[in-house]
């Protein structure tokens, strides 16, 4: 176990944030290795004179973002494997070659000194308080049931969800949930539809349950129903309220649609993945599928990670005939959020602590696409066509160029900026044209013109 150096704090931000990208910054250049655990919280905070509640929010978002884990009784281990040590003289001659990325467009990273932790750590350590010798004890399996009160309470003002607490199961990530979905339909007899191009971490949940998969293509509003009508599925797995790619939100009529065809046939479903339903920006809300039709829709959501950096939290609602599924084949299922979370979760809703928390980042978010959309106007007007300009915290930009999008991503790199690609969301690749994936959540306005400043020079001059 090793002691952290002593970090030189600097005014003008978070003791915890520094600590974060200090400990981030040390497992990135594989100073702290892999498989190594972190000091004691407390160990932690007597060395850096800081309390033990900063030094845990600052290993939560270590944890959050996959850098370590939480392993009970022993402490925090690295899960993130880095490259090899930076003393070997071939990495150091390497290394002198590659430019330093200033701007990152990694989609999901978020601004995290924006979140309030303060409230955040107050409910947290007033329900220590109150539950010290409970807390850690195994909650419900589907979850504590005061934070699936809330949550349906949330769903039914915010998306016209209507579920009871009893059909609500928690989980960690909208792919864990899909899992769950999985194991309770029946391979024999469902083929499944997917969105082409879509959520890969859908689809290759399905594939590697042994179910048979296909694609089916976008049209304007969303899916094609002669196309899915075609195929065989059974299942439909969608994501109105912004498709991943195109970024569209599918209009009430094609809801409609969709609702009619998985009542034409008796044992049909949707799966509805209402991902980042809390960041649409201009046009009003369009209720979810699952409000048209409540027994044939599977809802998955998640509280956004834009919103709730410290922990995972999203959640399926189960029709009834699924439900007795889940406690008939998955009596064994083991709860992945811990009980003290979910508590904080639930009492954070409760108090209004979340819808004023949104209502901030909405704005917050909202001047950053601004910028980014007028960066790209100003930088590459005519040269790129834009998907996602209303909703979420990314953009997808299609390069009008003969590069490939690896060349694209490349070049980036070469002047200090990353960029994603977005083959792996494809089934079956249509384009004329290599498209980038973008997100913007975690940069200040100056460093997205700056990115976009950039990105224009590295594909454009």
């Amino acid at each position: 176990m090793r002691e952290l150096a002593a970090i030189r704090f600097t005014e003008g931000e978070p003791l915890f944030i520094q600590i974060y990208h200090f400990i981030k910054d040390e497992i990135l250049r594989n100073q702290i290795t892999y498989e190594e655990f972190l000091p004691s919280i407390r160990s932690c905070a007597q060395t850096l004179a800081v309390s033990k509640n900063t030094v845990e929010v600052a290993y939560q978002l270590l944890v959050s973002e996959g850098y370590v884990s939480s392993i009970p009784k022993k402490g925090y281990q690295v899960t993130y494997k880095a490259g090899p040590p930076s003393g070997q003289h071939a990495t150091e001659r390497e290394d002198s070659r590659i430019p330093p990325i200033r701007y990152d467009f990694r989609y999901g990273n978020i601004e995290l000194g924006a979140f309030p932790f303060h409230s955040w750590n107050k409910l947290r350590n007033k329900l220590i308080s109150y539950h010290q010798r409970t807390y850690m004890v195994e909650g419900l399996a589907q979850g504590e049931y005061v934070l699936r009160k809330e949550l349906s309470k949330l769903l039914y003002e915010t998306r016209g969800v209507l579920a009871t607490p009893e059909q609500i199961i928690i989980g960690a990530t909208p792919q864990q949930l899909v899992s769950i979905v999985v194991q309770l339909l029946d391979r024999e007899k469902h083929v499944i539809g997917v969105e082409n191009p879509g959520y890969d971490g859908a689809r290759n949940t399905f594939l590697n349950g042994g179910y048979r998969v296909h694609g089916i293509s976008l049209e304007a509003d969303g899916v094609s129903i002669e196309e899915l009508k075609r195929s065989g599925a059974s299942i439909m797995y969608v994501s109105p309220s912004q498709q991943f790619i195109n970024k569209m939100t599918m209009p009430l009529e094609k809801r409609n649609q969709l609702t009619l065809w998985a009542q034409s046939l008796s044992h049909s479903y949707l799966v509805e993945d209402d991902y980042e339903w809390e960041f649409k920006y201009q046009e009003s809300y369009i209720p979810s599928i699952q409000s048209l039709s409540p027994q044939k829709v599977v809802y998955i959501g998640r509280l956004s990670k834009a919103l709730l950096p410290l922990v995972n939290v999203s959640y399926v609602v189960l029709p009834y005939e699924l439900l007795a599924r889940f406690h008939q084949r998955m009596p064994e299922y083991d709860q992945p959020v811990s009980r003290l979370d979910q508590l904080t979760l639930a009492t954070y809703l409760s108090d209004g602590y979340w819808h004023r928390h949104l209502q901030h980042m909405r704005k917050n978010y909202m001047e950053k696409r601004e910028v980014f959309l007028q960066a790209v106007v100003r930088y590459m007007d005519g040269r790129v066509e834009i998907e996602g300009k209303d909703t979420g915290l990314h953009v997808f930009l299609t390069v009008k160029s003969q590069r490939t999008e690896a060349e694209l991503m490349e070049r980036a790199y070469q002047k200090g900026v990353k960029v994603y690609g977005t083959a792996r969301y494809w089934l079956h690749d249509t384009r004329e044209h290599p498209t980038v994936l973008l997100g913007y959540g975690a940069l200040t306005p100056d460093d997205i013109q700056e990115g976009i400043r950039l990105l224009a020079c590295a594909w454009f001059e």
